[in-house]
């Protein structure tokens, strides 16, 4: 028997979680604001929430001004959780996370997952690994999955991958862990959730429409549009692998950094990547170089076709190189009859682990997507 609660809230206590998520901390005045909703319902939600331990009310604020200071909520820590699921060539992740600490537990397994059933059994051993750490009476909203791959069952989520494209392609991994676990599963691909991850806890969360660039093994992309994760109809936006090099040695990508550097896998990189940076590296400014010039011709089309207000450079890329190529691309503005609108700002992300992040982020930007979408 499961030990966690099942989601029990309407389409209002969902609007003030979401308010509160984004705020962090907030007065019933500025919920009210934030989420439409008449001050007598507000206040009817709020301690809804708060008698079922979902949210909390701070200490006074002190303004310094006359009269009584607001008494401003947050949502408790610990007890609205969400597992995330992430799928790489060389290894798989689970996670726990938090919606107010991020991630607060952590198990992974190395290898080659490449082939589906071996990947899938990996991942069946980490959920239910997890599963035993989440805390009796938390809620726990589902599982994320971040997966590599090219969609092209949009009912069932099936991908087709390099490496096993048969194995793949009868997968049905959201099914298989729903009926296994008895929860919620939402399956992206690896860079839709890590656009999701930024949107609920990172640096894209102060913008309404950005792009992340996703620079790990492969490339991938995700693009939030009116702080909704935008899919496509098969569920393939934001692929901006495409507009690269199929050739592994020009491609801004963990594989080709690691090749332009002689070391066998990118377990290395990190070190080696930021001493040849600080050193000057011929090889590794060759390099750069290169990409410099792919990474702009790609970002400029999707400044085009989304018009972001930023661009977050994320993924397990060494964050010195993310840095080096950020300090180095030039983005202009789209321009029309002398008019150029002004470049999206270029974001590096301060961690490697926005795929985890994301995947966790899935069920929760999934659950605030539905909200809106009710009232």
């Amino acid at each position: 028997m499961n030990s966690w609660e099942k989601v029990g809230w309407h389409s209002g206590h969902i609007a003030v979680l979401r308010a509160l998520n984004a705020a962090k901390r907030a007065s019933r005045a500025e919920i009210a604001q934030a989420t439409g909703l008449s001050p007598q319902s507000m206040t009817r939600i709020c301690q809804e929430l708060i008698a079922a331990d979902h949210v909390f009310e701070f200490a006074r604020r002190h303004t310094g001004g006359m009269g009584q200071p607001a008494i401003e909520l947050g949502i408790v820590p610990g007890r609205i959780l969400s597992l995330g699921l992430v799928l790489e060539h060389d290894r798989i992740t689970c996670v726990i996370s938090d919606l107010v600490e991020g991630v607060i537990r952590r198990v992974e397994k190395r290898g080659d997952f490449l082939r589906a059933d071996p990947s899938a059994q990996v991942s069946e051993t980490l959920i239910a690994e997890t599963l035993l750490h989440v805390p009796d009476k938390s809620v726990l909203l589902g599982l994320g999955v971040s997966q590599s791959g090219f969609f092209y069952d949009p009912a069932l989520q099936r991908v087709v991958r390099r490496g096993d494209l048969e194995g793949w392609m009868q997968l049905d991994l959201d099914v298989r862990i729903t009926e296994r676990f008895g929860i919620d599963v939402v399956v992206e691909n690896d860079g839709r959730a890590a656009a999701a991850g930024h949107l609920v806890h990172g640096a894209g969360a102060q913008f309404d429409n950005f792009f992340v660039f996703v620079m790990t093994h492969g490339l991938g992309g995700g693009a939030i549009v009116g702080r909704k994760l935008l899919r496509g109809r098969m569920g393939n936006a934001g692929e901006i692998a495409f507009l690269f090099p199929h050739t592994p040695h020009v491609r801004p990508s963990t594989e080709s950094l690691a090749m332009c550097m002689g070391l066998s896998s990118d377990d290395e990189l990190e070190v080696a990547a930021t001493r040849a940076i600080e050193d000057g590296d011929a090889n590794v400014e060759a390099w750069l170089k290169e990409n410099v010039a792919l990474i702009e011709r790609a970002l400029l089309a999707v400044c085009a076709m989304i018009d972001p207000e930023a661009i977050v450079l994320a993924g397990r890329m060494p964050i010195a190189v993310r840095k080096a190529l950020a300090g180095r691309v030039q983005l202009s503005g789209v321009s029309f009859g002398g008019v150029t609108a002004p470049p999206p700002q270029l974001i590096v992300d301060p961690a490697a682990d926005c795929l985890e992040i994301g995947a966790a982020s899935l069920p929760v930007a999934r659950l605030f997507d539905d909200a809106s979408r009710r009232r």
